[in-house]
């Protein structure tokens, strides 16, 4: 899938940037179906920081937290498959 292949309304979580070199934790959207993710301006301070911020968002999106990390997970899995991509904005 690609941005312009898009559904009208597609399924998303939010993620942190799961960058343990960083004490900055960018919250990131995942879209199911796409490789990579969406950066946003959300950070956090801290990694638990940033799951608490991502898990209060996406139970406002209906996603508990083993649903969630499974979509960000399908997304890093598929940007691996195509090592020449750019999935990862």
């Amino acid at each position: 899938m690609t941005v312009q292949t898009l559904p009208d309304e597609p399924n998303f979580c939010v993620v942190p940037a799961y960058d343990v070199e960083a004490d900055v934790q960018q919250i990131h959207f995942v879209i199911d179906g796409m490789a990579g993710h969406v950066p946003t301006a959300l950070v956090a301070l801290a990694m638990d920081d940033a799951l608490n911020i991502c898990g209060k968002l996406n139970r406002s999106l209906g996603y508990e937290r083993e649903a969630w990390t499974a979509m960000a997970a399908a997304s890093m899995l598929a940007e691996d498959d195509d090592p020449d991509s750019d999935a990862w904005h």
